[in-house]
């Protein structure tokens, strides 16, 4: 009976496996923009490149994530007094659940294999991380971290996840077989985002006050190398694929362009103003942008590093035509 289990668990995570890499081969059809400063969530037509749809969330909505399988966008609320996280069903365009979790929610990432999620907890005093069954949509506990967890990442291949303290200049290791933490790894001032190469088992983590990125070995949770980028790094997107990171420097306008294999600095692109949020489209060759003080999204030409099209965010169907603070970013 055990053994029939596992078997099902291995089967139903290489059918995720194999969804997602289909979906990535379809290219993403709409990207979803969290607008912090007006509650909402711009929905972007990749083919027309205009918005399409404005979705109303919680208050002070930043980070996004989106299940494929399910074709849900889970969006954290990061403003105190609402600290939650608003789920969206992306084929009704409705929200269908509001999850109450710890205080200052900034990210949520998806463990696929035992269906559950992972928010970072930003201003929580007990310095959490909740754990959401996405099934039952609620929180069902939470691990204790450093100072400030703002960023999450899920290693699915040696099950474990790396949790960024930006208040605590270090990322937390956590086993997701037991979810506690296993290791503290030092990393630069103000960590903020954090991304991960799975072929190339490494974790990239963005330096906000050092402009750099640490580069972690996930086989041994060690740093391997830190990388100067432009000014104050905030997020990471990575293609796998063609061997890609790119970086969002706030501080310049700039995103940063370094060769995963090798480790270093390629190429540095001048987008909006402020950008933060960052989408990476291996098969379209494309990288969008979301420019903060900007209101707009750039988007990127991997081939020749440079910005092809901006795109003007504007509440369409909304009463007001401003739109405020662009953050997060995600596709399906």
């Amino acid at each position: 009976m055990r053994v029939g289990k596992r078997v099902f668990f291995v089967l139903s995570l290489l059918l995720y496996t194999m969804f997602i890499l289909c979906t990535n081969a379809q290219a993403y059809k709409n990207i979803y923009v969290t607008n912090a400063s007006n509650n909402t969530v711009s929905v972007i037509d990749t083919s027309t490149k205009e918005v399409i749809m404005t979705l109303r969330v919680g208050v002070w909505p930043s980070g996004i994530t989106i299940d494929p399988v399910s074709k849900r966008a889970y969006i954290a609320n990061s403003s105190r007094g609402d600290s939650s996280v608003s789920v969206i069903d992306l084929e009704s365009n409705s929200t269908i659940a509001k999850i109450k979790v710890g205080t200052g929610p900034m990210h949520i990432s998806i463990d696929p294999e035992t269906n559950l999620a992972y928010v970072t907890n930003s201003e929580d005093k007990g310095h959490t991380v909740s754990i959401i069954d996405l099934k039952k949509n609620e929180e069902t506990g939470r691990i204790k971290v450093e100072r400030e967890p703002f960023q999450i990442a899920i290693d699915t291949a040696h099950r474990k996840a790396y949790c960024v303290n930006s208040g605590d200049g270090s990322v937390s290791v956590i086993n997701l077989k037991n979810n506690r933490v296993i290791k503290k790894i030092p990393v630069g001032r103000i960590p903020l985002g954090i991304a991960l190469s799975a072929r190339l088992n490494k974790a990239y983590v963005a330096n906000h006050d050092d402009d750099t990125i640490s580069i972690i070995d996930t086989t041994k949770d060690s740093v391997l190398k830190t990388v100067k980028v432009g000014k104050n790094p905030w997020y990471i997107g990575i293609d796998d694929i063609h061997e890609r990171v790119y970086v969002t420097n706030r501080g310049d306008n700039t995103v940063t362009v370094i060769n995963a294999t090798t480790d270093e600095v390629l190429k540095s692109i001048r987008v909006g103003d402020q950008p933060l949020g960052i989408l990476v489209d291996p098969e379209t060759k494309k990288i969008y942008v979301a420019n903060h003080k900007g209101l707009s999204v750039s988007i990127i030409d991997a081939e020749s590093y440079r910005v092809i099209d901006t795109i003007k965010l504007s509440l369409t169907g909304m009463d007001s035509s401003y739109i405020g603070s662009p953050w997060g970013i995600a596709g399906l």
